[in-house]
């Protein structure tokens, strides 16, 4: 989104409410799983990767679930008011159809046996509903663009009540390096490690990762693979953009930090159940950089949140330069009463 434009006020309230309603399908699932458990927790460790027994064998939550809800909170939130929310709503929407689309064929594959119809209809609704979702999101964001309003006098910022019509803010300086080095760097991680897995499981086997057939668990899992490799693009993009400054740059980095985020804790979470950091120094190199892998992406997801969460001020990017002896900035003339 260009820094001159932004989204006009009825497609930032409906496009809050689409983040509103995923959210509470996300939330619908979780409260589903909740009642099938045993034991409410048995659900945190599913989400983590540990086997647990559901009541009827059938997980439909994965660890996405908790994790796009809470995207989805934040996001609904604050695209009401941020002169970002075109971004906003184009990042959530591209990660929801990014993570959601592989469901369309795995939930209607021969092998998604052992599923009770009724229940596999559903989750296949809830599916085909969340990418349409995610899709009309990112052309609420195009069609809904607005100019951006300047101040009086066309300098300085906006009124304070109409901040959601500012030019949208991009990352600070300080900000856009460490996001461009932080999700740089996690990016190049977990390519490293799929080349690895690439390398062991055999392209035939590797392939499966991507496409979900026989690899999923949960019924609204995402590949293993293919939610990898869009946590990487989705990183790259928001890294580079970030170092030039780009004003988008800033939502899809916030929203891309969240599964970075989540993959780490809950894989550090199945370390601490399975005394993997208790027993680290009987792991073997590989093991060891796994563990350790786990620990950087926490971090790194939780630095880019923090990186990315202060914008430029209004002053630094709507207040033009002159060079010497040019006109000055308009500014009102002083009030004689």
């Amino acid at each position: 989104m260009g820094q001159d434009r932004t989204l006009a006020r009825g497609a930032r309230v409906f496009g809050s409410l689409l983040l509103a309603a995923l959210a509470l399908v996300s939330l619908a699932w979780i409260i589903r799983d909740f009642t099938k458990a045993d034991d409410v927790v048995d659900v945190w460790w599913n989400w983590a990767g540990l086997p647990a027994r559901a009541e009827d064998g059938v997980w439909v939550a994965s660890f996405l679930e908790p994790t796009l809800m809470l995207v989805y909170a934040v996001a609904a939130v604050t695209a009401y008011r941020s002169s970002s929310s075109a971004a906003i709503l184009t990042a959530s929407g591209a990660l929801t159809v990014a993570l959601r689309t592989p469901g369309l064929w795995n939930l209607n594959a021969d092998w998604m046996q052992g599923v009770p119809d009724g229940l596999l209809s559903k989750v296949l609704f809830t599916t085909i509903a969340t990418v349409v979702l995610g899709g009309v999101l990112i052309v609420t964001a195009i069609a809904g663009r607005r100019p951006a309003q300047p101040a009086p006098g066309g300098y300085g910022a906006p009124a304070p009540h109409d901040v959601a019509h500012s030019a949208p803010a991009g990352p600070t300086r300080g900000g856009a390096v460490a996001a461009f080095l932080l999700l740089g760097a996690s990016a190049a991680v977990l390519v490293a490690w799929e080349i690895r897995t690439m390398q062991q499981f055999g392209w035939d086997r590797y392939a499966k990762t991507l496409t979900g057939e026989r690899t999923i668990v949960r019924l609204l899992d995402a590949p293993p693979g293919w939610a990898l490799w869009t946590v990487v693009l989705l990183a790259l993009v928001a890294g580079v953009a970030a170092l030039a400054g780009a004003p988008f740059s800033r939502p899809l980095g916030l929203v891309v930090a969240g599964p970075l985020l989540a993959l780490g804790l809950f894989a550090v979470a199945f370390g601490i159940k399975t005394d993997l950091f208790a027993h680290f120094g009987d792991l073997g190199i590989e093991g060891q950089l796994h563990v350790l892998t786990n620990i950087f992406e926490v971090v790194a997801g939780a630095a880019v949140l923090l990186a990315l969460s202060r914008g430029q001020q209004r002053s630094e990017r709507l207040v033009p330069s002159y060079p010497a002896g040019g006109p000055a900035p308009y500014a009102p003339p002083p009030q004689t009463w």
